[in-house]
């Protein structure tokens, strides 16, 4: 197949079609194998483009895709979700012109090139742009593997994306190593997880705009063997602590049930406006710790933003309390981990008027970070999806989108640290620097090209000139 032969509207079209492929490898279509054939169509027709045109195809790729999956934007923002979409699929765009740079290349070099240029737009987008969003990444869609404690979601997106764009008369060689990684990490995904220390009873109560006393019914209908709560992030959306009849209230029902609970809440200082949003996590014998959320939401009222993540000790171990968004992005899991964090508890904050298709598209950022820090992650949600989550990305009990209730699970600790939590962590950055590196060659080698051609076409011009004079 020859992709340079087909008529610019015929690309465009095949970009229009690959986005929307892209769009149903995350919820609520999910079919993840999608992200193979959307993404090489992408890369394929781009071949031979350069300039606007290869712009305009990498943006209606990304325009198409964004605002498909993330339709639910619209019930946050309404009109104003047109202009996320657009800088959403800026991203895509950027990706293509540099490809369009690169047209050059061949071979292994263009595979290569590839590879990283797809990776650092990808980071940037999810990681360092402003209004980062991490979600929508091919690493993400791939959904929980073998790979991820090694090199992390943005590594296994980069990999993905090295296949797709390997030289045509390899593909038959490189499909049989496909079908083994597949088949390796399906094997791994199902491997049993006895052998994993499970033994604290753990429960979330998913509730929306209730109050302390809703919140103190169902946690004390809860099985008697549960020794650890968590209610969702802004449980109680005021400064507990500084209400003593409220606060004993806690105490005492951490009291009467044995149990430690982890819940979100406010932190305010007196006589200033400053406040910042926490997860607090407390037993009957007072608070063991908090956790001031790091990665606040865009646009929105969610508090001062916090600077560490570390463990909290608790009588049954140390437990890292990320809350909500914090979960999106790499580095507050993988930091609390490394701080010495046996297991997660976070509070997280869907809301039930952003829809099903946001809370289904998040929950899964959340397998992600299971797998790559090795740890097991409980969440409790406004109003779902609050989940048990294993070490190794598999959902062991789970709450859904749009309900209201309670849910329990067993999980387990761990004090081992992946090579990713270790190390692996750099993969994002080592790829951004690389094609941070391969683009400044790009552009001085185009800078340079069309300052020759000027220079041409002055000369050219010149000696017009003067044959005319003559």
């Amino acid at each position: 197949m020859n992709m340079t032969s087909y008529s610019f509207p015929l690309r465009c079209l095949t970009a229009i079609l690959c986005g929307a492929a892209y769009a149903g490898a995350f919820p609520p279509v999910g079919w993840r194998w999608l992200i193979v054939p959307a993404v090489f169509g992408l890369i394929h027709s781009l071949r031979g483009l350069h300039g606007s045109r290869a712009r305009a195809v990498g943006f209606l790729f990304g325009m198409t895709a964004f605002s498909l999956s993330l339709s639910w934007l619209w019930n946050l923002f309404g009109p104003t979700a047109i202009v996320l979409w657009i800088v959403l699929a800026a991203f895509p765009a950027l990706f293509a012109h540099m490809q369009g740079l690169a047209r050059h290349l061949a071979g292994w070099k263009f595979t290569a090139f590839t590879a990283l240029n797809w990776a650092g737009w990808e980071f940037i987008r999810a990681e360092i742009f402003p209004l980062k969003f991490p979600w929508m990444t091919v690493g993400l869609a791939v959904g929980p593997n073998a790979l991820l404690p090694w090199i992390g979601v943005y590594g296994v997106g980069m990999l993905v994306v090295f296949f797709l764009a390997v030289p045509w008369r390899f593909r038959a060689v490189y499909g049989a190593v496909i079908a083994g990684v597949i088949v390796y990490g399906a094997a791994w995904l199902g491997r049993p997880i006895d052998k994993l220390h499970v033994d604290l009873p753990i429960a979330a109560i998913q509730l929306e705009n209730t109050t302390l006393d809703k919140y103190a019914e169902a946690t004390r209908a809860l099985p008697s063997e549960i020794r650890y709560v968590v209610w969702p992030e802004y449980a109680l959306p005021y400064d507990v602590r500084q209400n003593e009849q409220e606060w004993r209230q806690l105490l005492d029902l951490c009291k009467e049930r044995d149990i430690t609970l982890t819940l979100g809440t406010q932190s305010r200082e007196k006589y200033s406006e400053v406040w910042r949003n926490i997860a607090l996590t407390l037993d009957a014998s007072g608070a063991l710790g908090e956790h001031n959320k790091i990665h606040t939401v865009h646009m929105f009222a969610d508090g001062t933003p916090g600077t560490e993540a570390k463990a909290v000790p608790t009588a049954h171990g140390r437990v890292g309390t990320p809350i909500c968004f914090d979960c999106d992005y790499e580095g507050v899991i993988r930091k609390m981990t490394a701080s010495g964090a046996q297991f997660i508890a976070a509070p997280v904050m869907d809301a039930m008027s952003w829809g099903r298709n946001q809370h289904d598209q998040h929950a899964e950022l959340f397998r992600i970070r299971a797998a790559e820090n090795h740890r097991w992650i409980f969440s409790s949600a406004t109003s779902g999806v609050s989940q048990a989550i294993d070490p190794s990305g598999r959902v062991h009990a789970r709450l859904g989108a749009m309900e209201q209730g309670t849910v329990t699970s067993v999980i387990g600790k761990s004090d081992y640290l992946t090579p990713y939590t270790r190390f692996g962590w750099l993969t994002p950055w080592v790829a951004l620097s690389l094609a941070a590196l391969c683009w400044l060659g790009l552009v001085v080698k185009a800078v340079r090209e069309k300052m020759e051609e000027l220079r041409i076409k002055a000369a050219e011009k010149q000696r017009l000139k003067d044959a005319l004079r003559a």
